[in-house]
């Protein structure tokens, strides 16, 4: 990744102007330019160069950053939730993110307006305009109202035959893991959503800018526990860190997990420092160079018409 700026690169680090009277020498740094000269695709090595953007932003000096897709062609549509976040964190912390392309033939641009982020962003108060039916549009998630909406919308794009029980099971999963980052992220700009029906899957993502699940488990759980156990303790079946007197919960990521390797599917969920993947039916564990805001949640359905998915007697409660 390149890091460009137009006066001065000082320790590191961009200034304000900032007068020093005794070389009687100004030193004019009030912006970051971050160029995005490569693709973005689903793979680990891909979303930590965009969680090290995230990282810059977050806790870097400057009052304003301005992302650059410059030669980039491809950025993958649940990963653009990282994108796309960026700048309404950076407003909440009094700090702005611009995101700026080439020219307006940039296929990533064409992208950002078919996926929503573009009408998120410029037109959040009428119709969209660019956004396509093939898209879970790049939202904020503020109630359980929408969170029914994008179930819906992830079940009306998931590219399986199901029957109505397993519709019906399926969606609450879905449904859950936005519920749980309400309950358990803390926060700051609720959950975001996006994705789109790519060629022959639909890939999504969930995301919050929150605590993070290692966080919590350690918090209200195991304070001994490490970031990988904290992932697997969350996958399993019934565990969760909230009062259980009125809702059970617990039950989405391990049912999703197990629906997932039967569609031969793929899921990663990004979390503190650990990145928890199902591929090819192969769980693995890998720690990130940097830890990511919150916990984002990508999934792949992969299209299916040559079977029924059906639900089998096994009792959810």
């Amino acid at each position: 990744m390149e890091i460009q700026a137009k006066y001065v690169l000082l320790q590191n680090e961009f200034y304000g102007k900032i007068l020093d009277t005794k070389f009687e020498r100004w030193v004019l740094l009030e912006s970051v330019e971050i160029e995005i000269n490569y693709n973005i695709n689903l793979n680990v090595y891909d979303v930590q160069r965009v969680i090290d953007i995230q990282h810059q932003v977050i806790y870097g000096k400057a009052d304003t950053y301005i992302i650059i897709f410059s030669d980039a062609k491809f950025l993958n549509a649940a990963v653009s939730v990282l994108i796309g976040t960026l700048p309404v964190y950076a407003q909440l912390k009094g700090k702005h993110v611009y995101i700026r392309f080439r020219d307006k033939q940039s296929p990533v641009f064409e992208f950002i307006k078919k996926v929503g982020m573009y009408d998120f962003f410029t037109n959040s108060n009428e119709k969209p305009q660019y956004t396509k039916q093939r898209a879970l549009p790049f939202n904020r998630i503020v109630n359980e109202d929408m969170m029914e909406e994008y179930t819906d919308k992830i079940m009306e794009l998931a590219p399986i035959i199901m029957n109505d029980k397993a519709s019906d099971v399926l969606s609450s999963y879905f449904f859950e893991i936005y519920q749980n980052s309400f309950s358990h992220s803390e926060s700051e700009i609720d959950v975001f959503s996006c994705g789109y029906w790519m060629e022959k899957q639909l890939i999504f993502s969930i995301y919050d800018m929150g605590v993070g699940i290692p966080y919590n488990v350690q918090h209200n759980i195991d304070c001994d526990m490490t970031s990988q156990e904290c992932i697997e303790w969350a996958f399993q079946e019934g565990t969760t860190t909230l009062d259980e007197t009125i809702i059970k919960r617990g039950l989405g990521l391990s049912r999703l997990e197990k629906f997932i390797m039967l569609n031969d599917g793929t899921m990663s969920l990004y979390s503190h420092d650990i990145c928890y993947t199902i591929t090819n039916g192969m769980k693995k564990n890998m720690e990130l160079n940097k830890p990511i805001k919150g916990t984002m949640i990508i999934i792949s359905i992969k299209a299916d018409t040559e079977h029924m998915y059906i639900v089998d007697d096994e009792k959810d409660d």
